[in-house]
């Protein structure tokens, strides 16, 4: 099971903000991008270039969760590279 620790959060509006978590385990570690629009709807990017990509270009990510319990399960399981 993977370790979660938020490292930095900012705050684009009071109820949408773009998290960086750091995923670990006793081997390695990575680093994800969550943009967590409204409490509701959990965007996850793999890196920092895709989250740019999104909102400049509108493009979506591979990993959408409608809470944030959903999206804690699958970073604590997710493989680490």
């Amino acid at each position: 099971m993977n370790n979660l620790q938020t490292i930095n959060t900012e705050y684009l509006r009071a109820s949408r903000t773009i998290e960086t978590i750091l995923v670990s385990n006793q081997e390695t570690s990575d680093v994800f991008f969550v943009y967590n629009y409204e409490g509701y709807s959990f965007r996850l990017f793999e890196n920092h270039f895709d989250l740019i990509s999104f909102f400049l270009n509108g493009n979506d990510s591979q990993f959408h969760f409608s809470t944030e319990s959903e999206l804690d399960d699958f970073l604590s399981k997710v493989k680490i590279k």
